[in-house]
């Protein structure tokens, strides 16, 4: 009716940024969960850092497919229920539904449970990281140019918030009352949101289901090139010394945050006598305060100072604070010993690491790239996390201090190769790529 308000997702503004931010939100939640509250509660259970790695490892990397998502999203698409609403919303459910597989009645210090969990939580997440590349689109389509910045701080804090709940939160449902509880509430939380995304079309004229009436809207957005040309113009980014140098740096950084989760939550709770809910709740709130206070400090730094120079911080602080932790064996169990510094400290320092990445993707596929240095971040931390269990077969005595000594010298190959690298080049090859395709387009 004419003079009624526009309530789609495209017409309004609240609504957009609500449900962005839920749906970011609902991305952090098994992140934290699984990284956090679970393994924390594995641990307790008396699980060894190598099989709690399993967890970790499993449930982490289904979060390196998400650049076979993007392409797969843009490709297949049912326009008359929106562009992007029907893949997050097939995902959302299937989302809730592995979560409810994930309620089981094993005890939790059987290893059939444990990998039974693991194994829940990969297929979990491969459904949790499809929605993030929708829910990305969907952001990418309707989101106007003066409110993007805004609105993807918005999403980023949401997610870090769905982390903190999700480990810290759940970590405190679960001491008091089950792991069940903790993982219906997920799961119920999950269709809430899902509903909204049903409820609240992306534009006027689509339909709510596939039975309703309605029509595709004629100015929805599509895909400038195919699946072909994406892959050619991400193997030209990537043809590049700088940008290619960068995959390794990605995974080299992401395997010393992989071995660092397993291996602290066993020093906490195993060595320390720290309780799973102490633990996850300071993971969970520090831990992701000074993951916060890293990325915005390291972001104010990028602008003032470089890019390069703020990630080589960001690597050698990683470095110092896990060899430092691990040279001071002697004065853990001493009174005194300021041990949950290391949570904010070393997340803040993975923060600043992180600043690089966007600056030099470029090409059409600047999105994909950026995409796979992050998968890569991911394949990394799967990686380090299996390491705990690797140098266990080893068969070499090692002792807690030695594991940090290793994730503390994993940052050192990312910071040397940062020193042959020249961002600046690559920023000047995208703007003479962008002036060369603006010469060729039509006027």
């Amino acid at each position: 009716m004419e003079g009624r308000p526009d309530l789609t997702l495209s017409g309004n503004r609240g609504r957009r940024t609500l449900l962005l931010c839920l749906l970011y939100f609902c991305q952090g939640f098994p992140w934290g969960f699984a990284t956090i509250a679970l393994l924390a509660t594995l641990s307790e259970a008396g699980h060894g850092k190598a099989d709690t790695a399993t967890v970790v490892a499993l449930a982490i990397l289904p979060w390196t497919f998400k650049f076979i998502w993007g392409p797969l999203i843009d490709s297949f698409r049912l326009p008359s229920l929106g562009v992007r609403r029907p893949w997050i919303v097939v995902a959302q459910l299937c989302m809730a539904l592995t979560l409810l597989a994930a309620v089981t009645s094993g005890s939790m210090n059987n290893s059939s449970t444990l990998m039974y969990l693991a194994w829940v939580f990969f297929i979990h997440n491969c459904f949790a990281s499809l929605q993030d590349v929708a829910t990305d689109a969907l952001a990418v389509d309707l989101l106007k140019d003066n409110e993007r910045g805004r609105v993807n701080g918005f999403m980023w804090g949401s997610k870090l918030f769905g982390i903190a709940v999700g480990g810290a939160g759940m970590a405190q449902v679960i001491a008091l009352t089950s792991l069940q509880v903790a993982v219906l509430l997920q799961a119920v939380m999950v269709l809430t949101v899902t509903g909204l995304v049903v409820a609240w079309r992306e534009r006027p004229g689509e339909r709510r289901f596939p039975w309703s009436s309605g029509a595709a809207q004629a100015s929805i957005p599509r895909s400038n090139f195919g699946m072909l040309i994406t892959v050619q113009d991400l193997r030209r980014a990537l043809s590049h010394r700088t940008t290619a140098t960068l995959v390794v740096i990605a995974s080299m950084y992401g395997m010393a945050e992989g071995l660092y989760d397993p291996l602290v939550v066993e020093l906490f709770v195993q060595e320390l006598g720290w309780s799973a809910e102490r633990l996850a709740t300071a993971m969970g709130t520090w831990g992701v305060l000074g993951e916060l206070s890293g990325a915005l400090l390291g972001g104010y730094l990028c602008d003032k100072y470089g890019r390069r120079r703020m990630a080589a911080v960001g690597f050698g602080l990683m470095a110092v604070i896990l060899v430092t932790f691990g040279h001071t064996l002697q004065a853990w169990q001493g009174p005194g010993y300021p041990h949950g510094l290391l949570l904010p400290a070393f997340k803040g320092a993975v923060a600043f690491a992180t600043a690089l990445f966007m600056r030099v993707s470029w090409t059409r596929a600047a999105a994909t790239q950026f995409t796979v240095y992050m998968s890569m971040g991911n394949v990394g931390y799967a990686l380090g996390a299996k390491l705990n269990g690797w140098l266990e077969l080893t068969g070499a005595s090692l002792v807690t201090t030695d594991y940090f000594i290793v994730a503390g010298l994993l940052p050192i190959l990312p910071l040397l190769l940062l020193f042959g690298l020249d961002p600046d080049s690559v920023v000047k090859r995208k703007l003479e790529d962008e002036r060369a395709r603006l010469a060729a387009s039509p006027v």
